[in-house]
């Protein structure tokens, strides 16, 4: 039985700060080369290139990915937006931005459950972690496409065709130019076809 409300995918974004001193950032910071990190903190971010970190809300559910801890996943603060309670979930090293709706959803709690399993048990795993190839962000786009373009990935098999419209193309430009510049470690985000992938639609056509 289908649920009689469709539930709003929600993408959470923060600006971070280049020069916090927080333990998370030194933490991931401290899998990454020191070569990767200068580049971005003296390269690409005085260009104007913003950092951000996001989460996403669905289902009465917030959920992010980083280093360490792969997909973590908390109760949505109870109004959400910058009051409060939703501030206790802000990044040491950020700042709360603003909250998009990306669009909605019909799956059930099990299903959602089964689209984190499948992510967890694929490349979204906290050792695999990197600033430019596999962040945050990557995340946040792949699992908001498996949630709402569902039905698009089982039956277009163009790749060029599937785009989340509604999430942001500039909260992850920084990470994009960097794997553009050759910071490749062969772990590149393939957002629409690791979406294919937790949407489980390798298992719905085999």
């Amino acid at each position: 039985k289908r649920p009689t409300m469709m539930d709003n995918v929600i993408l959470n974004v923060y600006d971070l700060v280049p020069e916090g001193n927080s333990n998370q950032q030194s933490q991931q910071q401290q899998q990454q080369s020191p070569a990767l990190i200068g580049f971005f903190s003296n390269v690409l971010k005085p260009l104007g290139f913003g950092a951000y970190h996001t989460s996403i809300d669905v289902g009465g559910f917030r959920y992010t990915y980083g280093a360490g801890g792969g997909i973590t996943r908390t109760s949505s603060p109870e109004g959400g937006g910058d009051n409060a309670e939703s501030l206790r979930f802000v990044p040491p090293n950020g700042t709360y931005r603003e909250s998009v709706t990306l669009g909605q959803t019909w799956l059930e709690r099990g299903e959602i459950n089964s689209i984190i399993q499948r992510m967890r048990d694929g490349k979204f795993t906290g050792d695999k972690y990197h600033m430019a190839n596999r962040n945050c962000n990557h995340f946040s786009e792949t699992f908001a496409m498996a949630l709402i373009l569902g039905n698009l990935l089982l039956e277009e098999s163009d790749d060029s065709k599937i785009k989340l419209d509604t999430f942001p193309a500039w909260i992850n430009r920084l990470a994009r130019t960097g794997t553009a510049f050759g910071i490749d470690d062969g772990n590149v985000c393939n957002v629409v076809a690791e979406a294919r992938l937790a949407a489980g639609c390798k298992e719905k056509v085999g």
